[in-house]
């Protein structure tokens, strides 16, 4: 009966850890979607707007070149804040709180 009740704790618990929303947003910039992860998501009306990205907000940015009319993507960076203002049609990001950036 202990095994089954900690077996059943432990599984909660990793069902609990990612709570977050999550989102892919195409940016008119880039052929890749950024993908955004927080808390809470709120999405101004209409498009394209500004999206409101509110705790543990985590965004990922493919790095990507542009060789002659080609858009070369590899790899990304990791942009993670206590909140977000991200500009749908322009990919700026306004980002408050403990903002690290961490290239993958």
């Amino acid at each position: 009966m202990k095994i089954l009740l900690i077996v059943l704790a432990s599984a909660a618990a990793l069902g609990a850890q990612d709570e977050r929303k999550h989102l892919s947003v195409p940016i008119e910039s880039s052929t890749q979607p950024l993908t955004v992860a927080a808390l809470e998501i709120e999405r101004g009306p209409g498009y394209p707007s500004v999206i409101h990205l509110k705790g543990d907000v985590e965004i990922k940015i493919p790095v990507c070149v542009k060789t002659g009319a080609a858009q070369h993507c590899a790899g990304e960076t990791v942009l993670r804040a206590d909140e977000v203002d991200l500009h749908e049609q322009t990919g700026e990001i306004e980002a408050r709180g403990a903002v690290r950036i961490t290239p993958r």
